[in-house]
């Protein structure tokens, strides 16, 4: 009918933006972002031990499994000596 906005969807917007409880809004964006701040060192500390778990996994499986040169270095007692 009209070609303007209705002036009650004007003030149900403003209402609403009222209602809001902005101090209960901040407290939880406070909270979070403490959480936030305590787990970025600690991704830090533990981001090189993640990277690295692949070459630990594979130097414990060196160690694990017998080896026929290991066995033949190992079987040897007679002093070597580099002049």
């Amino acid at each position: 009918m009209y070609p303007y906005t209705n002036p009650n969807l004007l003030a149900n917007a403003f209402s609403a933006l009222k209602s809001i409880k902005w101090g209960a809004i901040l407290d939880g964006t406070g909270k979070t972002l403490g959480v936030i701040n305590q787990a970025i060192p600690i991704v830090y500390q533990v981001k090189p031990l993640i990277s690295n778990a692949k070459t630990l996994f594979k130097i414990a499986n060196e160690i694990n499994t017998p080896n026929e040169e290991k066995q033949e270095i190992s079987n040897n007692t007679s002093p070597i000596f580099y002049i």
